[in-house]
């Protein structure tokens, strides 16, 4: 074999090995998947509300492939019903977050300008905020924090789910609030369910350090059934494993209802004539759970409407 043989099989080896190695590397396997996600919806055309360019488009084929099923949402109440518990808490959109994690950073605008700039219409489904803002929570860097921060200061009673759905996000967003500081944020605010998303996320993480705040809370609540919650709070810290009362033993429909939170249960008995005890241990015939607070089973119609 002669030198040139020798010099052109090792420049055709080192070429070869450069193109393994340019398909292998992280731009070629990033610009694959951006491919890859555009070819599952063609032919598919952002919204109007959208900001333009290919990351928007992926953005909409990500919606459009995670979308409830239309025969799903038929009935107007389980579609009702749909839409509030995707966009408070989320449906787990598996397409969505597969453009995530292929745009990082470079996604976020284009979800933060769907969640401020796309309208919201009564009963119309999909809601692309509520889309928005699962990919912001998804993204998890301090510039989605900040965007659904920003949904926190429209509180225009037709994205009342979408303020909801960012609250629900940023609470669960590490470090974004102290339990206690969760606590703080009770009194001042006007919307109920906001006010029951707190407690609900404060109830279950049981931070004896939030007690100072919610007991102050307590104290300024007016509304009875905001007022039952927050005591249920406060006896749930007082008495760990025990389950509580959420009306304060007023009983009013004469069965006192006790919520096990520890297990996810809750009980019924007939209200003695002493009154309702605040605590109670969990019988072992216990039924189970309700639903929690703003969540939707969209799974027939009669399910549904019994919310």
């Amino acid at each position: 074999m002669n030198i040139r043989t020798i010099v052109i099989a090792v420049a055709v080896l080192a070429l070869g090995g450069y193109a393994l190695y340019d398909y292998y590397s992280p731009e070629s396997k990033l610009a694959r998947e951006l491919k890859e996600i555009e070819q599952l919806e063609p032919d598919i055309k952002a919204p109007d509300c959208f900001p333009k360019g290919l990351n928007a488009k992926l953005f909409a084929i990500g919606i459009q492939r995670d979308r409830r099923p239309k025969a799903e949402l038929q009935d107007d109440v389980v579609r009702r019903s749909a839409i509030k518990h995707d966009c408070i808490r989320g449906n787990d959109p598996k397409t969505v977050q597969r453009v995530v994690k292929a745009l990082g950073a470079s996604g976020v605008p284009v979800y933060a300008e769907v969640l401020q700039k796309c309208p919201v219409a009564k009963d119309d489904y999909p809601v692309y905020g509520c889309f928005a803002l699962d990919a912001l929570a998804a993204e998890g860097s301090k510039a989605s924090a900040a965007a659904l921060e920003g949904a926190l200061g429209n509180k225009d009673k037709t994205r009342k789910n979408i303020y909801l759905g960012a609250l629900y996000r940023l609470m669960n967003t590490s470090g974004w609030k102290t339990n206690a500081q969760l606590a703080q944020m009770i009194p001042p605010e006007t919307e109920w369910e906001a006010k029951e998303l707190m407690l609900e996320y404060i109830r279950h993480h049981k931070d004896p350090s939030a007690k100072p705040d919610l007991e102050k809370a307590y104290a300024a609540e007016q509304d009875p059934q905001e007022r039952g919650l927050i005591k249920a709070s406060l006896l749930e810290l007082d008495n760990p494993g025990k389950c509580v009362v959420t009306d304060e033993g007023r009983a009013e429909t004469g069965l006192c209802r006790y919520t096990c939170i520890d297990i996810n249960r809750w009980f019924s008995v007939q209200k003695p004539k002493t009154g309702c005890p605040l605590v109670s241990d969990a019988p072992t015939d216990t039924q189970q759970g309700a639903p929690p607070l703003n969540t939707a089973t969209p799974a027939s119609p009669a399910a549904a409407a019994a919310k």
